[in-house]
């Protein structure tokens, strides 16, 4: 048996002790008793392992932490008509300073600053000890401010633990700047990659975690402060990764079996990974699963005259409350091998499409139903484009991207065409059209057995899809029995893997203008998790080019990774943000996703844009680089005399 850590499952004896609310949150209601922890490894260990699962929670794994940040980027959408609506952030009609991103971290703070002044004040300790066990403390303070930062770009940096006798001490003001802040992030995250043990059991970090986070973290402090030891720690930090680890990058990978579903969990690929035990966890426990499941009945199978049945063979299959989707952007990324010269292209661009498909102008569509229609056995009109695609469309972005026919006689339909031979990842991370879903042959064209109409409204959204597509990664192959909400399920989400470590690797050498080890670096990830042909760019252009698609295909809803490249990239300018000089509105940011819609006969395509509920009106402007700071906790601050100004423009 392996010696896994599984959060959610361990428990200490615990000293109830009344508390005393502050401003700081500094006396908390429960707390190990300190004679018993702090005497020895075993029992700091334990203190430990408690800890990290409360940290993880609020910025790197767990319910949103993937998905809902995915849903902010090009890669994906939310999107439901029957109650939850749109994401606020995307459009940022719902970002205000009345939004709370995290700046009230002082419980977790505590626990971090107690494993750190503890283990270092300990006599029952050795040197040594020491040392790795107030890395674990160093890791979790730094992965704190770190999420803090990334959002807002300060924090309240609280490095003592606090007595309720010395109230003073907890009149601490906020970080000035980004560049403050980083600088006491990459302190700590320096002291847990230098000092945690080089292995450890599945659940718990090593220093080869932390130095993953490090690179993370320094390429995101470079961005904002353009401070070039940052690039310098990436490139140091990510290269001991991948050279000392042992890790190695993940090969076979299968929609069926990968490190990101339940069928890999201990692929040597991961480095750090939050798990989960069936006997305490749920379909409902977390958004990447019970919002990315479709809820699709043999009624609304039936009724949508679908050649294809469900077999339902546990029940309904799909009982989910779906309302995060991928788009065609993200689909777009994964290139295809081109089966006559073996190069990887865009599908719209291999001579097996385009010897087969017409491609038409797509502003000659005019009308709902233009491309295919039909009824349903109830009467209800489902139709190719519908009437919504022409309302609330974003200006300057077209209506109809793609508009694309078969020509006649070919063997082949569009989907087979679209779909195979793709980057391997393509499959491992969407769910499209003709391909096998938790054991269903499904259906996502006009009348499909999961498709956007197959349900009472005709352009999704009744917890099934508004794009053409679902999310597979970062949810599970086999929930039991059934993907229903309080079906049971052992998981786990990737916190920190080896090919994230060659993609930071990559970006830190691009803007060190290094492109040809820019561009070894990225191919490690597209030539053995995509299955690609390698990028052969020789010009920094056309290596950012390949890079931001090889990161949003290797990253793409894990960790919230997308949203905050995309900030990185946009900080950057030049050829990491079309062209637009640093520090100008992100360009991918600031418009429409595209979906996809198939006809009947998979003879005929269209591309555009999402415009349900107004998804089509995303918009990105400059002051959100940082996130607004709650403006209810500036006002507690202030009313004990702790004055710290709002982040510009909110």
């Amino acid at each position: 048996m392996k010696n896994i850590f599984r959060y959610g499952i361990l428990s200490l004896g615990l000293v109830s002790i009344s508390s005393c609310i502050d401003t700081m949150d500094t006396h908390p209601t429960t707390v190990f008793n300190d004679e018993i922890v702090w005497n020895s490894k075993a029992t700091v260990e334990g203190f430990v392992y408690a800890a990290y699962s409360s940290v993880i929670n609020n910025g790197y794994a767990g319910s949103g932490q993937s998905v809902g940040w995915e849903a902010r980027t090009p890669n994906s959408v939310k999107c439901s008509q029957v109650g939850e609506g749109i994401d606020g952030v995307a459009t940022e009609l719902g970002v205000s300073s009345a939004n709370d991103f995290g700046c009230n971290r002082f419980t977790l703070l505590r626990k971090a600053n107690k494993i750190i002044h503890n283990v270092e004040a300990s006599k029952a300790l050795s040197e040594a000890e020491k040392k790795e066990l107030s890395a674990h403390g160093y890791l979790m303070r730094g992965m704190i401010f770190f999420d803090q930062a990334r959002k807002m770009g300060r924090f309240v940096p609280v490095t003592q633990v606090f007595s309720i006798d010395k109230p003073e001490e907890v009149k601490i003001q906020m970080t000035k700047t980004a560049a403050e802040s980083y600088d006491i992030i990459i302190n700590d995250l320096t002291k847990a990659a230098d000092y945690l043990p080089t292995t450890n059991t599945p659940g718990l970090p090593t220093r080869y975690a932390a130095g993953v986070l490090l690179s993370r973290a320094a390429l995101q402090a470079y961005a904002y402060t353009k401070d070039s030891k940052y690039l310098d720690i990436a490139i140091r930090y990510a290269t001991d990764v991948i050279n000392n680890s042992g890790s190695t990058l993940a090969t076979n990978l299968s929609p069926i079996k990968s490190l990101w579903n339940e069928t890999d969990l201990y692929n040597r690929e991961i480095l750090w990974a939050y798990y989960r035990e069936k006997e305490n966890t749920y379909v409902q426990s977390f958004e990447e699963l019970m919002r990315t499941y479709p809820n699709i009945s043999s009624d609304n199978v039936k009724n949508s005259q679908s050649p294809v049945a469900l077999k339902q063979a546990n029940g309904q299959t799909f009982e989910g409350w779906a309302i995060y989707f991928p788009t065609q952007d993200l689909a777009d990324q994964f290139l295809v091998t081109d089966e006559a010269t073996g190069a990887a292209l865009p599908w719209y661009e291999t001579s097996q499409y385009t010897n087969n498909v017409d491609i038409l102008d797509p502003t000659t569509i005019t009308t709902a139903g233009q491309v295919d229609q039909y009824n349903q056995l109830n009467g209800d009109l489902r139709r190719i484009p519908t009437p919504q695609d022409f309302n609330q469309t974003k200006n300057g972005y077209p209506v109809f991207q793609r508009y694309h026919k078969l020509k006649a006689g070919v063997a082949r339909d569009l989907s087979d065409l679209m779909y195979q031979g793709r980057d391997k990842r393509f499959y491992t991370t969407m769910v499209y059209d003709k391909s096998n879903w938790m054991n269903e042959n499904v259906g996502l064209n006009l009348g499909g057995n999961i498709s956007m109409g197959v349900r009472d409204k005709e352009d999704g959204g009744w917890y099934n899809t508004t794009t053409g597509y679902y999310w597979r990664k970062s949810n599970i192959e086999r929930p039991e029995p059934r993907a229903y909400y309080n079906s049971k399920v052992a998981l786990h989400f990737n916190i920190t893997r080896l090919g994230e470590a060659y993609l930071n690797l990559a970006e830190a050498l691009l803007l060190k203008k290094d492109i040809p080890a820019a561009v070894a670096a990225l191919n490690a990830t597209r030539t053995k998790h995509g299955g690609l042909a390698p990028s052969t760019a020789s010009t920094e252009e056309e290596a950012w080019a390949d890079y931001i698609r090889e990161r949003n295909c290797e990253m793409a809803n894990e960790t919230g990774d997308i949203y905050y490249s995309y900030l990185r990239w946009g900080k950057y300018g030049g050829y990491a943000n079309h062209g637009r000089a640093a520090g100008e509105v992100i360009a991918d940011l600031d418009r429409p996703a595209y979906k996809i819609e198939i006809s009947r006969d998979r003879s005929k395509l269209i591309v555009s844009q999402v415009t349900l509920l107004n998804s089509a009106q995303r918009v990105f402007t400059t002051r959100r680089y940082l996130l607004p700071i709650s403006q209810d906790f500036l006002n507690t601050r202030e009313a004990y005399g702790i004055i710290d100004a709002q982040n510009e423009g909110w």
